[in-house]
């Protein structure tokens, strides 16, 4: 510890000292060697001093103060040292330490003795509501995982769930594979999953089984938790005859083993926890299990009721939790209200460039259950410095390559590919387009986005189109939302598609492009960081759309800092200065009308 902190450690400890002599009346007993090494070692515990407390009629009971190696700036803990038997009591971890405060909660350093004082008071608080009872069963079933993870005798690290965390019970599926052990709905989902996840090789070595899911009123008390087969029957007898009558179905199909999770809701939601039954004789990795589970009988010939009993004997179960892979805890951990809404949307990227292919992964990330991705071109090394694929998949096709990476990454959600042009997609591919509930053109091309445009009237506007695009050096970047109402794109642009509102000028009426060696290559010198304002811009403008924020045509710009703008030696256009006065700074986002011009194409879309 360098001298400073050894420094502010040891006087922090002295007002901790002096302010336990002042209120307990005498010199606090110091903590030895022995007592401070039983504490967990993640506390890092160095020093301390134990205390008796009176609790009323109660008998009195020690406590232990105990400070860290990086005290004040890490919080003191607290111990009971007399207390019962391990999980008795909720907020009481193994070597004794109360659960006083979240574990993120920082203290004030300044004041190390009133940390002390404070904590000290609401330690001895929470040791009264224990020893009165009236928060002992209630707190167990609020923090269900928690205690769960305390008891638990296995750790699979393969254990993945992406079950519908919802009720009721039901027999579901497991795929138990050397590298993953899924749990799904059925086999179907379980399959899906995987091939996104480790491709249709994974699919030939094993297969689904039956599993069981049940879902009781309450979560379980540390007392009830399983801990033999005949447990866990009775677990699922509490949930319902039906329950248990399921369970010993799963049974006489005689796999090797039984998965069942169980679920309750806590105080914050619901909670999935896993036992698993091997089959008698298994459990003590005893080859003849199937021997043991006839005895007696032909295996032909064993009676349904014995054969159940059999498996759910006095054999130990295993207790484990899954970690949780379904698509509302990915996105938002189960707590997002607009997920139901975005798993459920189907969203077409016209473009996987440098634009559409960063909102194609925002849109993923952000849950959207079914993403097509559209564009005609391969990855080139040009592009790599600012696209979400890297240098393994150059040569190949972008909108293929992406959907590739995309399935991997978000194996719960669906994302195809179209190796074609927006053309193609509306000659070929119309109703792939026409199923969409967001169209997301980022093409770059005023060719392909007036059929794009032309096309949307003449189906009049079905679902919103989000248009994205940055000026020169990514200086600034639009999303224009046509939809049903208002102008429809060719409203905003010139004959040559060239936006009739713009951010920059640039020397000489000039874009700011440069030129590669090769003639009629050009290009902007702009990297992802720049871009991401525009990528974000434009991916918030699509998910407006589907969550229904949206209605009428409008435009969103982003206007980047006055100095990536001087820098790259640009300046703000006549129509922006007098359209936002006072903020030549840049830095930010504005919406505005797009104009409606009544222009013939957006007679046609106005709905039969």
């Amino acid at each position: 510890m360098p001298e400073h902190a050894s420094r502010r450690w040891r006087a922090a400890v002295a007002a901790v000292r002096s302010r336990l002599r002042a209120s307990h009346g005498g010199e606090p007993v110091e903590l030895g060697r022995q007592e401070l090494s039983t504490y967990n070692y993640q506390w890092q515990i160095v020093a301390g001093w134990r205390i008796e407390v009176s609790f009323g009629e109660a008998a009195p009971r020690r406590m232990d103060i105990l400070i860290p190696r990086m005290f004040p700036l890490a919080r003191p803990r607290f111990a009971l040292v007399d207390r019962p038997p391990f999980l008795d009591w909720p907020h009481v971890e193994r070597d004794g330490v109360l659960c006083l405060l979240p574990n993120m909660t920082d203290v004030d350093p300044s004041d190390p003795a009133g940390v002390v004082v404070n904590l000290l008071s609401r330690a001895v608080r929470l040791v009264s509501e224990l020893i009165d009872g009236n928060i002992v069963e209630r707190d167990f079933r609020d923090e269900f995982l928690t205690y769960w993870r305390y008891d638990v005798n296995a750790s699979d690290a393969r254990l993945t769930s992406i079950i519908r965390v919802e009720r009721p019970s039901r027999e579901i599926r497991v795929w138990q594979a050397p590298d993953i052990k899924l749990l799904g709905e059925d086999e179907e989902q379980v399959s899906g999953w995987l091939r996104n996840r480790f491709g249709d090789a994974a699919l030939r070595r094993n297969r689904a089984e039956r599993a069981m899911l049940i879902w009781l009123d309450q979560p379980l008390l540390p007392s009830e938790y399983p801990k033999t087969a005949r447990d866990l029957l009775l677990v699922a007898e509490r949930a319902g005859p039906d329950v248990a009558g399921r369970l010993a179905q799963i049974a006489m199909a005689r796999q090797d083993n039984i998965v069942v999770v169980i679920a309750a809701d806590g105080r914050v939601g619901p909670g999935l926890v896993v036992v698993t039954v091997a089959a008698p004789g298994l459990a003590r990795a005893m080859p003849q299990g199937a021997a043991k589970l006839d005895r007696g009988f032909r295996p032909s010939k064993l009676p349904a009721a014995v054969l159940v009993d059999r498996y759910f004997g006095s054999e130990r179960v295993r207790r484990d939790e899954p970690a949780r892979a379904d698509a509302p805890w990915v996105h938002g951990r189960g707590r997002d209200p607009r997920m139901g809404k975005l798993a459920g949307s189907v969203v077409t990227v016209l473009g996987c460039g440098s634009v559409g292919a960063p909102v194609a992964v925002g849109l993923a990330q952000a849950g959207v259950g079914r993403i097509n991705l559209v564009d005609h071109d391969a990855l080139a090394w040009a592009n790599v410095g600012r696209h979400p694929l890297g240098a393994s998949s150059v040569g190949k096709s972008k909108a293929e390559a992406l959907a590739a990476k995309l399935r991997m990454d978000y194996p719960h959600s669906t994302f195809d590919a179209y190796a074609t042009s927006a053309a193609g997609m509306i000659l070929v591919s119309r109703g792939v387009l026409l199923e969409s509930d967001l169209i997301v053109s980022a093409m770059g091309s005023w060719l392909a986005e007036s059929q794009l445009n032309d096309w949307h009237c003449r189906e009049y506007r079905p679902m919103p189109i989000v248009y994205g695009w940055t000026e020169a050096h990514a200086s600034a970047g639009h999303a224009v939302v046509i939809d049903r109402t208002g102008g429809c794109l060719r409203c905003g642009v010139d004959r040559t598609g060239m936006p009739t509102f713009q951010v920059t000028v640039w020397p000489e009426g000039g874009s700011g492009a440069l030129e590669e060696p090769a003639c009629g290559a050009h290009y902007q010198a702009y990297g992802p960081i720049e871009l991401g304002f525009v990528t974000g811009l434009v991916s918030q403008a699509g998910l407006d759309c589907l969550l229904r924020k949206a209605g009428h045509s409008r435009h969103r710009l982003y206007a980047a800092r006055r100095g990536l703008l001087d820098d790259a030696g640009g300046s703000w256009s006549s129509d922006f200065v007098t359209s936002y006065p006072g903020r030549e700074e840049g830095g930010f986002i504005v919406e505005r009308d797009w104009p409606h011009a009544g222009c013939a194409h957006c007679a046609q879309a106005v709905a039969a």
